[in-house]
This record gives C-alpha cells, sequence and structure tokens, in this order.
C-alpha cells in the first residue's frame, strides 16, 4: 500500500508539471520518495528559476545516487544549472570506449528495418547473426532464474493469470529473493547453469514469463549462445539486470553475431540515418564497455542520400 501510495503521488505530481502547476507539483513531490522524484523535483525547481536549490539538491543526489538513470539525468542537468548560477561549468567525461562501425548501403527496394538489413548485410554461415534486441538476454536470465523468479512467497502471487510476481519491478524485489537468486547465478561458476538452461527451455517452454520470448527463441540460437556467451559475461548483465529490473530490461543491442568454432560473439547496436542512441542503450552501451563485454555501434547511411 506504501509503494502504492508513493506512485499515485508521483503521478500526481506529473500530473501537475504537465499542467504547469509547478507549485503544487513541487508539494506533491516532497511527499513521496519513489524512484525518480528526485530528478524531477530537480527540474521543477530549475523552471520555477529557484537554482540555488536545484543546483544543491542536484550536486547532493549525485553523491548519493539512486541508479544510473538518475545520475545520467542529473549530469546533464548540472552544468546547465551552474551556467544559470554563473559559475565553473563542470565538464562531464564521455564513456565512449565501445567500438564503431560506419556502412554505407544501397537502400533496400522492399521497406524493412535498418536492423535487418544489417543483420542480412553482415550474416554468414560460419558466424551468423540476429536480431536479437532484448529478448535473447533477457530470455536466458528467466530461464536460469526461473526458480526464483516464481517462488511462492506471500503475496507474490494471487491469480492463476499472472505473468509474473507482483513485485517484480518493486525495488525490493531482489532483496526478498537473494538467496535464491545468488544459488542460481552462482550456477554460472561450476557450469551448471548449461543443464539448467537446458532443462527449463524444454519443460516450461510456452509458459508466460515476464523475461523469457519463447517466440524469439529456437534451438539453434540459444545452442550457439550457451557456446559463445562465456560465463562471466552473463553474470554481469544478469546482475545488472536484477539492480533495476524496470529500467534495465529494455535498451540491449539490436543483434548478435555468434562465431561458434572460435566461442566469441559481438552485440551490434544499430543506428539508421538521423537516429540517435536513447538514454536506456547508452547506459548499456557504457556499462559494457567498462566490463569488457564486445559492443559495437554500426551507424548506416543509405547511398543515395549522398549523391
Amino acid at each position: 500500500i506504501a509503494r502504492r501510495r508513493a506512485k499515485l503521488l508521483f503521478q500526481i505530481g506529473q500530473h501537475c508539471e504537465r499542467s504547469t502547476d509547478l507549485e503544487l507539483a513541487l508539494t506533491v513531490y516532497s511527499q513521496t520518495l519513489y524512484p525518480g522524484v528526485r530528478a524531477r523535483r530537480i527540474r521543477v525547481l530549475e523552471r520555477l528559476r529557484q537554482f540555488e536549490e536545484a543546483l544543491s539538491r542536484c550536486e547532493d543526489a549525485l553523491h548519493r545516487p539512486e541508479s544510473e538513470e538518475e545520475t545520467q539525468q542529473l549530469q546533464r542537468r548540472l552544468p546547465r544549472l551552474q551556467r544559470h548560477l554563473g559559475m565553473p561549468v563542470t565538464r562531464l567525461r564521455s564513456n565512449k570506449s565501445y567500438a564503431r562501425m560506419d556502412l554505407l548501403i544501397p537502400r533496400p527496394a522492399v521497406p524493412c528495418s535498418v536492423e535487418s538489413v544489417v543483420q542480412a548485410l553482415l550474416h554468414q554461415e560460419k558466424s551468423p547473426v540476429y536480431y536479437v534486441e532484448n529478448t535473447l538476454i533477457n530470455s536466458l536470465f528467466g530461464l536460469l532464474c526461473w526458480e526464483a523468479i516464481f517462488a511462492p512467497l506471500p503475496g507474490a502471487f494471487f491469480h492463476p493469470f499472472q505473468e509474473g510476481p507482483a513485485d517484480l519491478l518493486s525495488p525490493e524485489f531482489y532483496s526478498v529473493r537473494a538467496n535464491l537468486f545468488d544459488g542460481q547465478l552462482a550456477q554460472l561458476d561450476t557450469g551448471e547453469y548449461l543443464t539448467t538452461i537446458r532443462s527449463n527451455y524444454q519443460t516450461k517452454y510456452g509458459l508466460q514469463s515476464p523475461f523469457v520470448y519463447w517466440s524469439a527463441l529456437n534451438d539453434i540460437l540459444l545452442e550457439q549462445a550457451l557456446t559463445c556467451l562465456p560465463p562471466a559475461h552473463l553474470r554481469k548483465l544478469f546482475q545488472r539486470l536484477l539492480d533495476n529490473i524496470h529500467s534495465n530490461r529494455a535498451g540491449l543491442p539490436d543483434l548478435i553475431q555468434f562465431w561458434p568454432h572460435e566461442r566469441r560473439y559481438q552485440m551490434i547496436e544499430v543506428k539508421g540515418p538521423g537516429d540517435r542512441l536513447q538514454d536506456n542503450q547508452i547506459r548499456w552501451l557504457d556499462f559494457c564497455a567498462r566490463h569488457e563485454i564486445p559492443v559495437t555501434v554500426c551507424y548506416v547511411q543509405w547511398q543515395d542520400a549522398l549523391q
């Protein structure tokens, strides 16, 4: 009930912002600790031209960020607040250490997604490319951690048609199941995870899950993923999902390419002409770069557009 109240107040504050009733929005935001409210409050203070308080709150929040998403938002707002107050502007370093690929290719005769065009261009028999976006990593996580996700904890399930536990997106979801999740992630250290994932793929096939995308999986893709994705990388990826399920289930790269005979892979984020990286995509790319998970951003231009 407390979580629902906090969320409702957050939504009321957002409505007040959209209605330009900024004073009321500020009052409402001060009554809730719902995730994301600090950044919204700072935004309202800036719009009310209360720059000193906004800056103070921004700097305090950056010392104790609640999430990567909040850090990203506040780092973007900090220089603007400093400029408003005539202060030296903090130059934030951008982590763009992931690889880049530039393709100049013919526009397809039949309209289709730019991701499909790049997939077809890069795909080879010995190094197949799959259009997976958020489906593959989430599915592998869901298959490995099935028992933890569907653990019959009090209040988690109350009717037979639930896709997942009622508290899936709550901040406490992981903490109340930490022993279960840690036990299943420990299988990544022993090789047992291969048996668990394959077994759940067979025995749970078609059952609803908030993580497993059955329509995107097949036997070949699953086996190539288990062959090429190192367990150390899977642990990093899965732990980040657990850190913030609401934000981190999305934003993963569009494509994945495997070299099964070499037991390696790379993930590829595709951007068509005029398309820019979204915030959640940038956070995933930065995470992969920090943890030496192979990822490339592919920028596509159509040949006829440059003629």
